[in-house]
């Protein structure tokens, strides 16, 4: 097995046990701290062999959904930074 598709599986048993549907794709970014204090971003999808369009598509579709509920909470008036 593959991290990526270790990743899939246990998410989608978390994604399982709280009540959720099946995860048919995943894509992930995890920021990483290195030893040595560097800073450093690991991506991945599921299945690996996911195109590159498919798995862009799928981060800007979270990116606007982060988006759309910033707007709203600026518009309804709150201040809070999430």
């Amino acid at each position: 097995m593959t991290l990526a598709e270790d990743v899939h599986e246990a998410f989608a048993g978390v994604m399982r046990a709280h009540g959720f549907g099946m995860v048919s794709r995943l894509v992930f970014v995890v920021e990483l701290v290195e030893d040595s204090g560097e800073l450093g971003l690991l991506r991945g999808s599921c299945p690996g062999d996911m195109p590159v369009w498919s798995e862009l598509g799928l981060h800007r579709y979270a990116v606007a959904d982060i988006e759309a509920l910033v707007t709203a909470s600026r518009v309804a008036g709150s201040e809070e930074d999430e």
